[in-house]
């Protein structure tokens, strides 16, 4: 291991492969990432992994049409073929919900999201033997769909890693020091690593980084479940990834499989990141498949339970990310808070934070709302339905 390097990341998610990649890109390799187990090991192994552009606050939705130009050009960039499945994306909603779908979908277009309407016709096209009851508005996104988050985090580590940058895995960081308020070391449990700059990449540990250098992030941490169905019976098993805020559930195709997880609004459930139960609950079983069964009985009657998992997401009060440098501690950079968005993100989010750390800035997509420093001011992101619907 390196003890001297231009930059740390801490966290080796799809954020920190993500910045190690883009950082390669720029020529950037005195780099060194720390993951304390392995590449993709948390969060980003265990994200539903829907990539979608729908989002309310326009720094949101530029990061994600620019990860959709990421994911489209991943074979190229990383070699690594199937990981972006470019289905489109679909999402359920009530009749309230309606107008904000229009409004949303009209401002999205100059920033090059292309969706429109579904008819209750074309969903049940899309959707073979959906339930209809009670939706009362629908959209296609055209450019999103879902990927493969482990392929997408080696695939970004594998070429950052060929251009010099060491990735560490199985190594913790366990302190930073700082120097006249600035960073000047990170510890691990391998030696010590002299920097001047550390990127906070650490998902639900991101609170405990941030203490390290005197700054408290109003992170909370989440359970979140999710189970895998499979169906030996003919009828179709849906191809298109759906949030479906109507019944605050959404799923994926996963293979020959379907992921499906649990929507917001809904009461969360907050746990100590380093003590809490990874596998999913009986009762969350019951309930959501109950609530698959109402919505798409033609796959979920005949499908089976053959797994699931409980995860975590790092949560802010307006589920929205952290992200920029901090007043008062130079070097230090914050990238967390994703409150179940970050996967989708994260290819564009490693260029923005890449830019900062090379040319002093993230030029491409002004991200100064989105501070450690909005919360102080009160200046919290609304979002245009409920939780991490966003």
């Amino acid at each position: 291991m390196r003890t001297t390097a231009g930059a740390v990341i801490i966290g080796g998610g799809v954020m920190g492969a993500s910045i190690a990649y883009h950082l390669s890109e720029k020529g950037f390799t005195d780099v060194v990432l720390l993951e304390r187990k392995h590449l993709a090991a948390e969060g980003t192994g265990h994200s539903g992994a829907l990539v979608r552009q729908h989002y309310s606050q326009d720094p949101i939705v530029k990061m994600a049409v620019r990860s959709v130009q990421i994911f489209e050009e991943f074979e190229d960039r990383t070699g690594r073929t199937g990981v972006f499945n470019q289905t489109g994306w679909i999402k359920i909603g009530s009749i309230d919900m309606r107008a904000e779908m229009e409004r949303l979908i009209e401002r999205h277009k100059p920033l090059g999201v292309k969706a429109d309407l579904l008819t209750i016709d074309e969903l049940e096209e899309l959707i073979p033997g959906i339930n209809t009851d009670g939706i009362g508005s629908a959209l296609i996104e055209h450019g999103g769909g879902h990927a493969d988050p482990v392929a997408t985090t080696e695939g970004f580590a594998d070429v950052a890693r060929s251009r010099g940058i060491e990735i560490i895995e199985g190594v913790s960081a366990t302190g930073i020091s700082t120097t006249a308020n600035r960073v000047s070391e990170v510890t691990t449990s391998d030696g010590a690593i002299s920097t001047e700059i550390i990127v906070n990449a650490a998902g639900p540990w991101s609170p405990e980084v941030a203490r390290w250098v005197g700054v408290e992030l109003p992170i909370k941490v989440t359970r979140e479940q999710d189970l895998i169905l499979e169906s030996d019976d003919a009828t179709p098993r849906p191809e298109y990834p759906v949030s479906d805020g109507l019944d605050r559930i959404y799923w994926r195709p996963d293979r020959t499989r379907l992921l499906a997880g649990d929507g917001h609004p809904k009461e969360n459930e907050f746990v100590d990141p380093d003590n809490y139960k990874n596998t999913h609950d009986a009762k969350f079983e019951h309930e959501l498949m109950t609530r698959l069964k109402h919505r798409i009985p033609g796959f979920a009657d005949h499908a089976r339970v053959i797994g699931g998992y409980a995860s975590l997401y790092d949560v802010t009060p307006d589920w929205h990310p952290i992200l920029g440098r901090v007043d008062g501690i130079d070097g230090y950079i914050n990238c967390n808070g994703w409150s179940g968005h970050g996967f989708k993100l994260g290819p564009s989010v490693g260029e923005l934070i890449a830019e900062d750390i090379v040319d002093g800035t993230s030029s491409s997509i002004d991200i100064s709302s989105l501070g450690l420093d909005r919360f102080e001011k009160g200046a919290l992101l609304a979002g245009s339905y409920a939780g991490n619907q966003a």
